[in-house]
């Protein structure tokens, strides 16, 4: 599975809310699977948003013969546009995308740096303990781990949220000790990572 990840600067709100519905018709593509986004916590012009596919192929399909009709009026009220295409390599919880987007909604996106040649280690310890604690996490409905293509030092993880409250208890209750447990200081370069509510009109799922 792929994922897309889009960080957007765009301080004209309204007028990106409304571009933002005219995705719904990716769902004639083949490949497509579910698209969520939303306005980060943070930053209130930024806005995050996650897409998911079968496969490369799929998504270079859709690149070349349909996101040009989509996206004209996007790049208009877009001040910077940042994408990250990446490869699903693991999952937590429920594994179906689709019922994900459904049910959550809070989305949490972490874009990790590794120290150079750290992705062994970073992978041993996602496997090891970062994966049961957020399996266990209260509210925390499913979960994707992710290689940034062409770079092996990167990594993207998503994590869907049943609301707000379970995702501020994870931060609080659970990421620090967490963190402090794997020894991320080790082998990661940076961490960010954006919150946010996922907005309904934003959602586009492939029926089933």
């Amino acid at each position: 599975m792929l994922a897309k990840w889009i960080a957007v600067d765009a301080s004209n709100r309204a007028a990106f809310d409304e571009a933002q519905k005219r995705w719904s018709d990716l769902v004639e593509y083949d490949g497509f699977i579910v698209q969520v986004g939303g306005w980060v916590d943070t930053f209130p012009a930024k806005a995050g948003i996650l897409g998911l596919w079968r496969n490369f192929g799929a998504y270079r399909q859709f690149m070349e013969t349909g996101h040009a009709e989509i996206a004209p009026q996007q790049r208009e009220i877009s001040e910077r546009i940042e994408t990250t295409i990446a490869s699903v390599i693991m999952y937590i919880n429920q594994p179906d995308p689709q019922l994900l987007a459904g049910s959550a909604e809070c989305l949490r996106v972490s874009d990790v740096t590794l120290q150079p040649n750290s992705s062994p280690i970073f992978v041993a310890r996602q496997m090891e303990i970062w994966n049961p604690a957020l399996g266990s996490a209260d509210g925390m409905l499913g979960a994707l781990i992710c290689r940034v293509d062409g770079n092996r030092d990167r990594f993207l993880a998503a994590s869907f949220w049943r609301n707000r409250a379970a995702l501020e208890n994870f931060q609080v209750a659970v990421f620090p000790a967490t963190s402090e447990q794997a020894g991320t200081e080790e082998y990661m370069k940076s961490l960010v990572s954006y919150h946010f509510a996922l907005e309904p009109g934003w959602r586009v799922v492939k029926p089933a």
